[in-house]
C-alpha cells in the first residue's frame, strides 16, 4: 500500500508519556472496530506503542500497532515500505492520525537478541542485513541525521552545567562523548538509509530471512546506526574489559558492512554519552552508573 508519514500534530495531542498511555487503550478499541479486527495476544517489551496480534474479518492474523506519536517515529511506516516485505514486515494498512499500523504477521517471530546462536553468528547475520537495508533506495522527504539529533544533543549540551557535579572526575568523559557528537555531525558522507535503533530487538526472525521492525528511520551516515547492535550482542558488559569485546565486535560487522571503523567507534561513544544525559535527566542514577561504564569503554575503543 501507498504509506505516508505519521501526523505530526498528533505529537501535540500528548504533552507526556504518561498522558498517551492514558488513552492507549480506546485507541486500540477504535482500531480494532475500524478495521474490523479481533484482538489476540498482545506482545511485550516495547514502550513506545500497543502491540498485539488481531485476526482480521478473512480469518488471517496480522499485528495491530499502535503508536505513541514522537518526533522520531513520524516516517516509519514509510520506511518499512522503502525497505519491501524482503527485509520488513509489510504494511497493509495505515491510519496516520492516529499512528496506526496493520502488519504482516511476521513468523516465528523471534529477536535476534532472544536467538540462541554464538554472538559472532548472530553479528554476522546482523550485519549481512544491515549491509541491504542500508543501501535501499533512500524514500523521499526522509529526515536527514543531523536535523533529527541536533535537538536531543542541544538539549544534553543545556543541561552539561548541571550534570558535571554530579559525575565529579568522571565527567570529562560526558564532556568528551557530546563534544565528539558535535563533531560527527559535522560529518557528511554519503547518505544510507538508517535504521535508527538497529539494536537486535528490532532484527526478527522470518521465513524470509531476519527482517527488521520499529525504525525510526533518517538518511545519514550509516556508522551511527551499529552502536546498539554490538553493544548488545556478545555480553560485553559481563566481562572485565569490555572494551575489548565492543572493538572485536565492531571490527567483524564494519569489515561486513563496509562501514568506516573509527567513524562506527566514535559514534558509540557520542551516543553513549547522550545516553549517560539523558538517565541524568530523568534522575536514575543507577541507569547513568551503567550508561558512564559503557561511555568510558566506548571512549577507549574510539581511542587513535
Amino acid at each position: 500500500m501507498q504509506t505516508v508519514p505519521f501526523e505530526e500534530t498528533a505529537i501535540d495531542a500528548y504533552p507526556s508519556k504518561a498522558a498517551w498511555d492514558a488513552a492507549a487503550a480506546e485507541l486500540v478499541s477504535t482500531m480494532l472496530r475500524r478495521w474490523n479486527l479481533t484482538a489476540g495476544e498482545a506482545f511485550v517489551g516495547g514502550e513506545a506503542a500497543s502491540v498485539l496480534r488481531v485476526t482480521t474479518d478473512d480469518g488471517g492474523t496480522a499485528v495491530l500497532k499502535v503508536g505513541y506519536p514522537h518526533v522520531e517515529g513520524i516516517w516509519e511506516a514509510v520506511a518499512l515500505e522503502g525497505w519491501g516485505p524482503a527485509l520488513a514486515p509489510r504494511v497493509l494498512r495505515q491510519d496516520a492520525w492516529t499512528w496506526a499500523l496493520l502488519l504482516e504477521d511476521v513468523r516465528p517471530g523471534i529477536p535476534l537478541l532472544r536467538y540462541q546462536v554464538p554472538a559472532q553468528d548472530a553479528l554476522r547475520s546482523a550485519a549481512r542485513l544491515y549491509e541491504v537495508t542500508s543501501t535501499r533506495q533512500i524514500p523521499e522527504g526522509l529526515p536527514r541525521l543531523q536535523e533529527s539529533m541536533r535537538p536531543f544533543l542541544d538539549k544534553a549540551l543545556s543541561r552539561l552545567r548541571q550534570h558535571l557535579p554530579l559525575l565529579g572526575e568522571n565527567g570529562g568523559v560526558l564532556e568528551a562523548g557530546l563534544e565528539t557528537f558535535a563533531a560527527l555531525l559535522e560529518i557528511s558522507p554519503r547518505d544510507s538509509f538508517l535504521h535508527g535503533d538497529f539494536n537486535p530487538g528490532n532484527v526478527i526472525s522470518s521465513d524470509r530471512g531476519w527482517r527488521v521492525i520499529d525504525p525510526k528511520p533518517m538518511r545519514g551516515d550509516a556508522a551511527f546506526d551499529l552502536w546498539p547492535l554490538v553493544s548488545q550482542l556478545g555480553s560485553p558488559w559481563s566481562q572485565a574489559h569490555p572494551e575489548t569485546v565492543l572493538a572485536d565486535q565492531l571490527r567483524l560487522v564494519t569489515g561486513i558492512t563496509d562501514v568506516d571503523y573509527d567513524r562506527a567507534a566514535r559514534w558509540g561513544f557520542a551516543r553513549a554519552a547522550l545516553n549517560v544525559s539523558w538517565f541524568l535527566d530523568e534522575q536514575d542514577g543507577r541507569a547513568a552508573l551503567a550508561a558512564l561504564r559503557e561511555a568510558r569503554s566506548w571512549q577507549r575503543v574510539s581511542a587513535p
